[in-house]
């Protein structure tokens, strides 16, 4: 069974490894999801990048988390937060919003949501 401490801990790699993407090279993103640079998209991707680093900081310093109702709180929200990424990157791609790219955040988010979920969901009823 996947531990809370190795998914929190890949969760908070991806997502510092993005805040710094955000804030120092983000036509990275662009290119690899076809997006237009322009000022409103570097506006928002810093905005973003702030996100990442909070979900970073969570996920490292609550990694060795006991089972409790704060946890699967944890697990919950993530899941769902992940997997509503990996729809709305999907539905965006379909629109012809996003490149093939975004298929590799998709990948990631939907894993990141059944994993969390699948934590939350063993231990509901512990």
């Amino acid at each position: 069974m996947i531990k809370f401490k190795i998914v929190s801990i890949i969760t908070a790699v991806i997502a510092l490894t993005l805040c710094v993407i955000f804030i120092l090279i983000p036509e990275v993103l662009f290119m690899l999801f076809n997006i237009d640079e322009n000022s409103s998209a570097f506006f928002i991707g810093r905005r973003a990048a702030m996100l990442f680093l909070g979900i970073s900081v969570f996920s490292w310093f609550g990694r060795n988390a006991e089972h409790s109702e704060s946890r699967q709180a944890i697990c919950l929200s993530l899941s769902v937060s992940m997997f509503a990424l990996a729809f709305l990157g999907s539905a965006e791609y379909l629109r012809g919003f996003a490149g093939i790219g975004i298929s590799l955040a998709v990948i990631t988010e939907a894993t990141l949501a059944l994993l969390y979920f699948k934590i939350w969901f063993n231990y509901k009823n512990a």
